[in-house]
């Protein structure tokens, strides 16, 4: 076992269950759960309203309400910025009110982004890494094959929305919701192909079969930084042979899909050609101008942020008119969305994230955290990974992994430099 200081500089026990603790510790079998509540299944149609949707929402009220208690317990690491970001949450309920009259019973929306405190949580109770990759891998697989399953039967809607299903680039593309867990998979998949030699190839399979499933939602932005971090992974540490190696294996990959002439490819170059052409006239480039010079009506509010909105009130209605009217999504402009609907104090603890991802050290056997942050921070432009539902709860957990890894290496270096 190993010890943890927490805020008071006391050390407290950090266990490791093994694999008969995992399967009956009742910690584990609650996040397990909090999980698939927090991405609402899914996003199953069968659970958008009715006894499912309440027992899901029930589920996170419980494990914010239990999160509480920690929120100032603890300090270092990735504490402060995570704090901050809770905090503009919280604010965001009364900010909505104040700014577009928004009541405050509409604030029931907020919960599934309320999981950010979820990572205080994790801090008391101390689950295992090792655990959670557990439960990441499960999921992840869950999702690839839910996926499979709704491209297959892309007649009827069984998970998302009927705006994530359409003819595009090529295929009938359905952007499957729940994203957060199957990349945060993906990438604790590529680590250990480098890491557990052992099975390596059931790693390498699990990886790949995970950039099929990528390529097959035809998103470019989210297909490129896969691959890129796929590279990346496997250009660590390598001698320059290797090296070279790597990159031209990519790279002749990456050419031969774009000029195999299928579907997916034409559709893909296509679109790229029509944004390309769009330049300043960009839909995105658009939206962003217009959300962050004349959406927000007052001083306080571009301080805080408009609030967080309820589709049924009149402030989603506002919005639901700017993307129907005019194409202007908030989903589609990421950091500027974090801005206008939670101000200055998320767009700090962002920050400190993306920088302490590259200041703080982590184990190589664990870089898929460090994979995970870039990812969402490098989408951050045109889409909605930091605050969308279903990626907050991987997201926490991911911060919370990264934070016990650091504060038991500090532990071991001042134990280590007591001995000498």
């Amino acid at each position: 076992m190993l010890k943890s200081i927490n805020k008071n500089g006391n050390m407290q026990t950090l266990s490791y269950p093994n694999t008969r603790d995992i399967l009956t510790d009742k910690k584990t079998i609650f996040l397990f759960f909090l999980v698939i509540c927090s991405l609402k299944y899914f996003g199953a149609v069968a659970a958008q309203a009715g006894i499912l949707k309440n027992i899901c929402y029930a589920y996170m009220v419980v494990a914010i309400l239990m999160s509480i208690p920690n929120f100032f317990r603890y300090r270092g690491g990735f504490v402060l910025p995570i704090q901050l970001i809770c905090i503009a949450i919280v604010i965001s309920i009364f900010m909505a009110k104040y700014t577009w009259g928004q009541g405050l019973e509409h604030s029931v929306s907020t919960i599934p982004y309320m999981m950010w405190f979820i990572f205080f949580y994790l801090l008391g109770s101390n689950v295992s890494v090792k655990t959670i990759e557990n439960i990441v891998l499960i999921y992840g697989l869950i999702y690839m094959l839910l996926f499979l399953f709704q491209l297959t039967h892309t007649g009827t809607i069984y998970f998302g929305t009927v705006e994530e299903f359409k003819e595009d680039r090529g295929i009938i593309r359905v952007n499957f919701p729940g994203g957060g867990v199957f990349f945060l998979a993906c990438f604790i998949a590529i680590n250990k192909v480098t890491s557990d030699l052992k099975n390596k190839m059931i790693w390498l399979a699990y990886a790949s079969f995970g950039l099929i499933v990528n390529v097959l939602q035809v998103t470019r932005q989210t297909i490129a930084v896969m691959l890129f971090i796929y590279m990346l992974h496997f250009l660590r540490n390598v001698k320059l042979p290797l090296k070279i190696a790597t990159i031209i294996t990519f790279g002749l990959g990456c050419y031969l899909f774009l000029v195999s002439d299928n579907a997916i490819s034409r559709g893909l170059a296509e679109q790229q050609k029509a944004d390309a052409s769009a330049g300043e006239e960009y839909i995105r480039i658009l939206s962003a101008r217009y959300f962050l010079t004349e959406f927000t009506p007052n001083t306080v509010s571009h301080i805080f942020g408009n609030g967080f909105f309820n589709e049924t009130s009149n402030y989603g209605k506002t919005l639901n008119a700017l993307s129907v009217n005019y194409g202007y999504f908030l989903s589609d402009v990421g950091l500027v969305e974090v801005y206008v609907v939670f101000g200055i104090l998320a767009i700090i603890g962002f920050a400190m994230i993306f920088i302490k991802s590259f200041t703080i050290p982590v184990d190589a056997d664990h870089y898929y955290l460090k994979y995970y942050i870039w990812m969402i921070m490098v989408t951050s432009l045109s889409s909605d990974f930091l605050v969308s539902y279903y990626y907050v709860i991987t997201t926490a957990l991911v911060l919370y992994c990264y934070h016990r890894l650091y504060e038991e290496q500090k532990v071991i270096s001042m134990f280590q430099l007591k001995r000498n």
